[in-house]
């Protein structure tokens, strides 16, 4: 449903006219094209393959005679996005909707790749306001992701949102890794602990490194969103905050929590059944 809202915008506009017959206006014909991409940031495509296709929607207002729309594609990642139609895209006559296939290839597991495709100077000046906001960019995201396998389970105890000073704890928390890398993932841990409660807004699952000597460490950056606050690391600028003490299987995570531009220090533990 949520894939056509776009294109029912811009094609409201046909189907104006005056409900008072005495005042009836003629039904608004747009002249311009109104070339417009479905949406801005669609879905982040998440895919095990190295290579896959990607069509990308484009719509338009008018629809009498062919057109042909141009568009250039970037990406910061040389060798993986294809453009298919070599930067350009026509819609048929009568019809208000075509298709740019992209393809990528060459990805590697557990990377995001992205593109950005932009319509020209010539089509962007063919908008007519009238009939809607055109989206003249649009980003497309792929991540392709792991085979997960499972690596086991751990007893997860949670310090950041608990009200107890010994935390919140549930056991049989599941962790995967991503076959044949040393990435593993703690899956929804905090869903497990809190289940539906209502500052819970999502179930993250927390990714994490298996070095050789057995420690673990966490992404630096942003790791994940936790009940709108994001799970921070940052072991240069911030390493007596940012860090991991181990013991045995037992792995305490020192990390501080985003929130705009606000920093709090947090903490989480999980004891790892292999």
């Amino acid at each position: 449903m949520k894939k056509y809202i776009l294109g029912f915008a811009l094609l409201a506009g046909l189907a104006l006219t005056s409900c008072n017959k005495d005042n009836e206006g003629a039904i608004y014909q747009p002249s311009w094209q109104n070339v417009s991409f479905e949406m801005e940031s669609p879905n982040q495509i998440l895919t095990q393959d190295a290579s896959i296709t990607i069509p990308v929607r484009l719509i338009r207002a008018n629809t009498e005679g062919a057109y042909t729309a141009h568009y250039t594609l970037a990406s910061e990642t040389e060798g993986i996005f294809t453009d298919n139609n070599s930067g350009q895209v026509t819609f048929e006559a009568g019809k208000n909707e075509a298709f740019v296939n992209l393809s990528a290839a060459n990805m590697k597991k557990g990377n995001l790749y992205e593109a950005v495709l932009t319509l020209s100077d010539a089509d962007v000046a063919q908008n007519d306001t009238i009939t809607g906001t055109a989206v003249n960019e649009t980003k497309i995201s792929i991540m392709c992701d792991y085979n997960w396998v499972s690596a086991g389970t751990c007893t997860f105890t949670d310090f950041n949102f608990s009200e107890s000073d010994d935390g919140d704890s549930a056991k049989g928390v599941e962790i995967l890794n991503g076959e044949g890398s040393n990435v593993y993932r703690i899956v929804s841990p905090l869903y497990t602990v809190y289940g539906d409660k209502a500052f819970l807004t999502n179930a993250p699952n927390i990714d994490f490194y298996l070095n050789a000597d057995g420690s673990i460490s966490l992404p630096e950056g942003q790791v994940c969103d936790m009940a709108g606050y994001w799970l921070y690391m940052d072991t240069k600028n911030y390493g007596g905050y940012c860090f991991v003490e181990q013991s045995g299987n037992t792995y305490v995570v020192h990390h501080l929590l985003l929130q705009g531009s606000s920093l709090y220090i947090g903490q989480f533990m999980f004891t790892w059944n292999k």
